[in-house]
C-alpha cells in the first residue's frame, strides 16, 4: 500500500456522505515537520493533518491551484484564503491543478450556457 493510499484512509472520514474525491496530494507543512493530506472532492478542497485535526477547508468555487516546482509548494486558493504543502510529488501538483482548471472552465460555460439560442433583434 502506498503512502497516499495510507494518508487517504486515515483521512477519509471527514468526507461528507456522497461528496465524491477527485484528487490527493500528500506533503508536509510549509512551516513544520507534519505530514498533510490536500482532498479535493466535488465541492470543497480540504487540507488535512493524519492526526485528528480539524481540517482547513476552502469552497472549491474560483479555487485556482498553483505548484512552485523549485520549492515544491502546492498552493490551492480563492477569496476565501490559502492552503498549502511543501514537498509534494510533481504528478500529484499537475493533477490537482488540471481538474481545478477543469472545473473553473465548466462553471463559466454553465454560465453562459442558456444563452445559446438568444436571439437579439434590432429595435
Amino acid at each position: 500500500m502506498s503512502r497516499t493510499d495510507r494518508a487517504l484512509r486515515r483521512t477519509s472520514h471527514h468526507l461528507a456522505d456522497g461528496e465524491v474525491l477527485l484528487g490527493t496530494a500528500v506533503g508536509l507543512e510549509v512551516d513544520g515537520r507534519r505530514r498533510q493530506v490536500l482532498l479535493l472532492t466535488d465541492q470543497r478542497v480540504l487540507r488535512v493533518g493524519l492526526r485528528n485535526d480539524v481540517p482547513d477547508e476552502l469552497p472549491l468555487s474560483d479555487s485556482r491551484a498553483a505548484f512552485d516546482e523549485a520549492a515544491g509548494v502546492l498552493t490551492v486558493s480563492n477569496a476565501a484564503g490559502r492552503l498549502q504543502l511543501r514537498g509534494v510529488e510533481r504528478a500529484a501538483a499537475e493533477r490537482i491543478e488540471l481538474l481545478l482548471g477543469w472545473h473553473r472552465s465548466r462553471l463559466r460555460s454553465r454560465a453562459t450556457e442558456g444563452l445559446r439560442h438568444v436571439r437579439i433583434v434590432p429595435a
